[in-house]
């Protein structure tokens, strides 16, 4: 199984005006416009069938835009991509019947997650998943704790790059 994680996109700061509430900051327009740049990059390295997306509001036009880029139909939403729940993430998984798929969430919940499937431990190791950052994970089984090996963790301008030259 192809596993790809994606942190959100840039989106409004925290607490700010008309954004107190975490569940519905949205994303900035550059936050879109960079994320439709990093989107064009990760299609040249991944090919997902679904995308499973945590139900806050910016990780769900985070995934409304892979899901365009790749012509998908609608993210599914998972509740564990918002709560850091990691074995319940890795049912998800399961119950999408899938060889690949695309997970959208937060920090610091997809570093943790990287480090559960790589090592099988939450704390296993450090990665840096700035926004809109993607990490590949692959496993020769059904994904577990520990049996995962990283294909690669790529930044986002980085992605942005690879999707300006095209190809």
């Amino acid at each position: 199984m192809e596993i790809c994680l994606v942190r959100h996109a840039i989106a409004v700061e925290r607490g700010s005006p008309g954004n107190e509430d975490d569940f519905k900051r949205q994303l900035t327009p550059q936050g879109r416009t960079r994320m439709e740049e990093a989107a064009a990059g990760l299609k040249r390295l991944f090919t997902p069938q679904v995308v499973l997306t945590s139900p806050l509001v910016r990780a769900s036009q985070t995934a409304e835009i892979l899901r365009k880029a790749y012509g998908l139909g609608n993210p599914r939403e998972c509740e564990a991509l918002a709560t850091g729940d990691h074995d319940g993430m890795l049912a998800a998984l399961e119950e999408a019947d899938a060889g690949s798929v695309v997970l959208v969430g937060h920090e610091p919940w997809m570093s943790e997650l990287l480090s559960y499937l790589l090592t099988g431990e939450r704390a296993g190791m450090a990665a840096v998943f700035k926004k809109g950052a993607a990490a590949l994970v692959r496993s020769a089984a059904d994904p577990a704790p520990g049996n995962c090996w990283l294909e690669w963790l790529v930044q986002p301008g980085a992605l942005r790059r690879l999707g300006q030259a095209g190809g």
